[in-house]
């Protein structure tokens, strides 16, 4: 990918509104190794109880302000640069 695609992107995931453990899913995606195996898919059961605690959390308010987001997204970039 290009500068631009990925400023791009980082545009579009900074416009999402997503609860903490949807970030953390995010965070652990983007610093997961690179392998071949394909993932595994979910049950359709497990894609529903995802998506119920994911709303669970977002009304209990357990998410990130989109400062709190950029502050832990920037702390996870500096710690590749180390």
């Amino acid at each position: 990918m290009n500068a631009v695609s990925l400023n791009n992107l980082w545009t579009y995931i900074q416009g999402l509104s997503l609860t903490a453990s949807n970030r953390k899913w995010l965070a652990e995606k983007l610093i997961e190794p690179e392998t071949n195996v394909p993932p595994v898919l979910q049950t359709w059961e497990e894609a529903m109880s995802d998506l119920d605690e994911s709303e669970k959390e977002f009304e209990r308010g357990d998410v990130l302000t989109d400062e709190e987001f950029n502050t832990k997204c920037q702390a996870l970039i500096d710690s590749f640069a180390v």
